[in-house]
């Protein structure tokens, strides 16, 4: 009820507004690029007022401003007023105030120049000029308000020698009114603001959003962990990293000083491990004999067994004893390999030990192992401060290097078909609104891999993207809308999507023909992207469209009737 309603109420302002005019008819034709001189093509409007020829309209843009002038066609030795009607086209509001300069240059003459100090009403100016001889000139108009400054030049004025003359003339560049045309009063344009986008050839990219996140690259994020526990110290003639700082890969970040216990605890354990060898070794020997002692058993019993003598009961037991020795045997191998391969790694580890004990003049007077920076990049963790017991393996320092960045997104396995080989690809990060980074425009960046397993939970896999980070712009885990691309339109025409209207269901748009007429538009539509969408056809390029008031527009194409007349000047 309340949108009826609202549908009402702009139809009756409409309706009143057109009521409220003027009686000036207005004329179809025009160029719809940047200006158009044209008469009136006579569907419906026939002759002037006093039933001379139509006058002549010209409509031209620049970029402040729109112009919509009408005049009689010039005569020699005839006073003739020009309907200047300037609108300023970032705001489609009329220029209220102001001085308007309308020079007139013939071909070989002094130009002539008038100046009107202010409008007539509110976006119209009426100069008149009365020429003395026929031919052509040319005309410029300079509009000087505290809205706009402005130069338009109009280009050519045709004075004929007589009225006979400027009739035929006339009469010759009249044509048929083209189909569903829409009049429309500047007046009323400008109480809504009304506001023109040229169609022009833009490249349209389809693009399928996905959510993502930055994460930092394979091999770019690295722990300092100790091997051994210990106290931790900073290095020698320096402090431990904090938070922030850059380190360099190899750079010492700190010592650990492990406790007496260590080399005690290594050398028990050789010790065992020593024993144990032995057992094992003892363990296989022993396996060996018994192995032997049951082939040749075996063997004796396979032959007892061909002579007829022995039986197979006894030949059957000697080759399941036989089987339950080898297993035996590789056994007491397999135990005797583990215990020599565990004692060699605890010598190899007292040898390291010692080398590093052999550097105790560089670490201090003790026992210190360092710790170092496996990659260069900014410390992000420091979970200890000197003289803190730390444990082996614990993580003392955590180094990120963010030179490249990794864009990490999760498409479903629906839309997998939609995308190409190698799909470019932007995004939008919360942490900076409004922006839009291109993510294979920077150097080095490239598409890193396409998933090809499929999460059985979510249905996606992930894709992703590198490129490279300059000025630490972006930060590991942030999160992202990343805008995979599916379908580009090169060099296509496009138009701004608020100038669409839906009419009965089907996307319409109204084109400018002249500065107070419209033509209805049936669009047939493709690539829709950031606010602008593919017109295959319907709309040529530097036409122009309504953008702003083209639901007005569509409301008075409803009742043409009641909106073609307008102002008496």
């Amino acid at each position: 009820m309340q949108s009826t309603r609202h549908i009402i109420f702009i139809s009756l302002f409409i309706l009143v507004a057109a009521i409220a005019g003027c009686d000036r008819a207005s004329y179809a034709g025009g160029d719809h690029n940047s200006g158009h001189t044209s008469h009136d093509p006579g569907g419906g409007h026939g002759h002037g007022e006093d039933g001379g020829p139509d006058p002549i309209s010209i409509t031209l843009f620049t970029a402040k401003v729109q112009l919509f002038m009408e005049y009689p066609p010039l005569v020699k030795g005839e006073q003739a007023a020009f309907l200047a009607h300037l609108t300023v086209l970032a705001t489609g509001e009329p220029i209220r105030s102001g001085r308007l300069t309308f020079e007139i240059t013939p071909a070989y003459s002094t130009p002539v120049s008038l100046t009107l100090d202010a409008p007539k009403r509110d976006g119209l100016f009426v100069p008149e000029w009365k020429p003395d001889a026929a031919g052509v000139y040319k005309l410029r108009l300079s509009v000087d308000s505290p809205q706009v400054q402005e130069t338009v030049d109009v280009g050519v004025l045709i004075v004929h020698a007589d009225a006979h003359e400027a009739e035929h003339e006339a009469e010759h560049a009249a044509g048929a009114e083209p189909p569903d045309i829409v009049p429309f009063l500047l007046e009323q344009q400008w109480k809504l603001g009304t506001r023109y986008e040229q169609a022009a050839k833009r490249t349209l990219v389809r693009h399928l959003q996905i959510p993502g996140e930055i994460t930092a690259p394979q091999g770019a994020s690295a722990v300092v962990s100790p091997p051994v526990s210990g106290r931790l110290l900073p290095p020698p003639s320096s402090e431990l990293p904090h938070i922030g700082d850059h380190v360099e890969a190899g750079q010492v970040l700190a010592l650990v000083e492990p406790p007496l216990t260590v080399t005690t605890e290594l050398a028990l354990r050789s010790l065992d491990l020593e024993v144990k060898a032995l057992e094992a070794e003892r363990s296989s020997m022993q396996a060996k004999a018994r192995l032997d002692f049951a082939r040749r058993t075996h063997e004796r019993e396979a032959k007892l067994r061909q002579t007829g003598v022995g039986t197979d009961q006894r030949y059957e037991q000697a080759e399941q004893d036989l089987r339950l020795a080898e297993a035996e045997y590789n056994s007491a191998l397999a135990a005797e390999s583990h215990y020599e391969g565990a004692l060699q790694k605890i010598v190899d580890m007292r040898a390291g030990m010692q080398a590093r004990d052999a550097d105790r003049t560089e670490y201090g007077s003790t026992l210190s192992l360092p710790l170092r920076a496996p990659i260069s990049g900014c410390v992000v963790t420091a979970n200890y401060v000197e003289g803190e017991h730390v444990d082996a393996l614990q993580e003392v320092h955590r180094i990120v290097a963010l030179e490249k960045v990794w864009i990490v997104a999760h498409i479903s396995e629906f839309d997998l078909a939609e995308l190409e080989q190698t799909p470019g690809a932007s995004m939008t990060l919360p942490a900076y609104p409004g922006k839009r980074f291109d993510i294979l425009g920077s150097d080095g960046a490239r598409l890193q891999s396409i998933g090809t397993v499929i999460d059985p939970e979510s249905r996606t896999v992930p894709i992703r993207y590198e490129m490279s980070n300059p000025g630490a712009l972006f930060r590991a885990g942030m999160l992202a809308d990343v805008y995979l691309e599916t379908k580009r339109a090169t060099n296509c025409t496009a138009i701004p999507e608020e100038a669409i209207v839906l009419d009965n269901g089907r996307p319409t748009a109204y084109v400018l023909i002249d500065g107070e007429n419209f033509q209805r538009r049936e669009l047939e539509l493709g690539i829709r992207d950031n606010g602008w969408v593919e017109v295959k056809r319907g709309v040529l390029e530097g036409e122009r469209v309504v953008t702003k008031g083209a639901y007005a527009i569509k409301l008075a194409s409803l009742s043409p009737a009641s909106f073609g007349h307008g102002h008496g000047h």
